[in-house]
């Protein structure tokens, strides 16, 4: 992942702003109870820890995927992009008489990411191992790991103290495109584009955000059921093919529909690159596909693994 990050950007880390995503503050005594309850997976975690979450509908549908961050006082939920509402929306109409509160900051902080090789030291950040969570001296937090890179650091606080940040590291900005490549080589589903409210979690292979030894949660049962007989008909996969193709384009086999494009990118390492899914007798990696009569193939494991 180093050598693909510095041969795209030339340089050994870049920021990137994540202006979209939604941030929501949970307090009081019953908040770990509660949000168990809630999500799918297990956030009674120790204070300065990370996991990766999902919420779900009662059908077992993805409402949202999200970050909990546990700190001493409170559990912070980092939310996909246009999210935080029908987040907060759904955990309050479950609130009854339980001690929690939950506050919206998404106007007042936001998230920075830096990204790539050397990235946590020159942000400044405190010494963490992946998944640790800490809060600095100015009260911004710090979450080792970035969305495109292992080596990178998110850190989230009120947006003139990330303006401030910004100005003492002079970190040059990771562009879009570049941001986008990196996403589809780690395989990982961005929601409202891989995935959306029709979604399962195991069509995305998202289970590495699911706990399955924990109690009961909103849409467990279907999880539960799908996890114990494999029941889903269509996988995502992370496809080359031999020319650039398009989100939306057909993926077929021998004339057969088997589903369609939801991300792509071209690689100048590895050529054309895309996500989409399958149905699940295609997704063997070395699986032969057309998509929009280019020929492809599935790969495995995802190249940045």
């Amino acid at each position: 992942m180093n050598e693909d990050f510095r041969r795209l950007t030339g340089s050994g880390a870049r920021q990137r702003r994540q202006l979209e995503r939604g941030l929501l503050r949970v307090t009081g005594c019953d908040r770990v109870r509660f949000l168990n309850g809630m999500l799918s997976n297990d956030v009674a975690l120790p204070a300065g820890r990370a996991c990766y979450a999902m919420q779900l509908d009662r059908k077992g549908h993805l409402v949202a995927d999200l970050w909990v961050l546990v700190l001493e006082d409170a559990i912070w939920l980092d939310i996909a992009p246009g999210r935080a509402g029908v987040v907060r929306e759904l955990l309050e109409k479950h609130l009854i008489a339980d001690d929690v509160e939950i506050d919206d900051l998404g106007a007042a902080w936001g998230r920075l990411d830096f990204e790539g090789p050397d990235a946590r030291q020159i942000a400044g950040a405190p010494e963490l191992e992946p998944g640790e969570v800490a809060t600095d001296e100015e009260g911004r937090i710090w979450l080792a790991g970035g969305e495109v890179s292992d080596e990178g650091v998110r850190v989230y606080a009120p947006h003139e103290s990330l303006a401030v940040l910004l100005e003492r590291t002079a970190t040059l900005e990771l562009s879009e495109t570049h941001a986008e490549l990196l996403r589809v080589l780690r395989m990982q589903p961005a929601y409202g584009v891989d995935m959306d409210e029709r979604s399962f979690p195991a069509e995305a292979r998202l289970e590495c955000a699911v706990s399955f030894k924990k109690g009961c949660y909103i849409g467990q049962e279907i999880v539960a059921r799908i996890h114990s007989r494999g029941a889903v008909n269509r996988l995502l996969v992370q496809l080359s093919s031999d020319a650039p193709v398009s989100p939306g384009d057909a993926i077929t086999a021998g004339g057969r529909a088997l589903g369609a494009v939801t991300s792509s990118a071209v690689s100048p390492t590895h050529g054309p690159l895309a996500l989409g899914y399958v149905k699940r007798e295609f997704a063997a990696p070395g699986s032969e596909v057309e998509i929009a009569r280019v020929a492809a193939r599935v790969l495995a494991p995802p190249l940045d693994s």
